[in-house]
């Protein structure tokens, strides 16, 4: 009988920033790097989000891949594309992964992401602690926002995306793609 151990985050960080993986339940996930469309849709994303941030200091926004360990025995540590921490959850936190869930993760849907691996994602961030999670979707040019498992809303076009979170933020779906 073959044993295969399973990894902690740990082990995912001693991979250094350059390993191309996340981890769930133990087990590497490697993910892929991404087009235009999916760059484009992160960085109009992370400029709406900074700018409504900056202006009340409410919290951090992070992107380029920063892990946020989500489960333990097995561990589970996932970096979405861009999160949102409020202020007061990031008093004692070090430069390495986040112990905690993002108040917001979002998720920019890239063509090599299957729609099980977003709903799997969606569903633990949700399950983690994380407020909402917005899955953006280039290719459809939409932006399906989950607020609890049950509650999910799909926004268009001139759909404007708003969320407590962010009181001020009124954002037209079509300025994100």
């Amino acid at each position: 009988m073959v044993s295969t151990r399973l990894l902690t985050a740990e082990d995912l960080f001693r991979l250094g920033p350059d390993a191309p993986y996340e981890l769930i339940e133990g087990e590497l996930i490697e993910v892929s790097p991404q087009g235009r469309a999916h760059g484009r849709a992160i960085s109009n994303l992370a400029y709406f989000l900074m700018n409504e941030v900056r202006a009340d200091r409410s919290g951090e926004i992070l992107s380029g891949d920063v892990g946020f360990i989500l489960a333990r025995n097995p561990d589970t540590v996932l970096a979405p594309d861009i999160a949102f921490v409020r202020t007061e959850r990031l008093a004692g936190a070090g430069d390495g992964y986040l112990e905690l869930a993002p108040d917001l993760a979002i998720e920019v849907v890239s063509p090599s992401n299957s729609a099980t691996e977003i709903a799997r994602k969606t569903a633990i961030y949700l399950a983690s602690g994380s407020s909402e999670v917005w899955v953006a979707r280039p290719r459809e040019r939409e932006v399906a926002v989950h607020r609890g498992h049950s509650k999910i809303e799909v926004l268009r076009g001139d759909e404007i995306l708003q969320s407590p979170l962010f009181p001020k933020l009124s954002l037209r779906i079509d300025e994100i793609f």
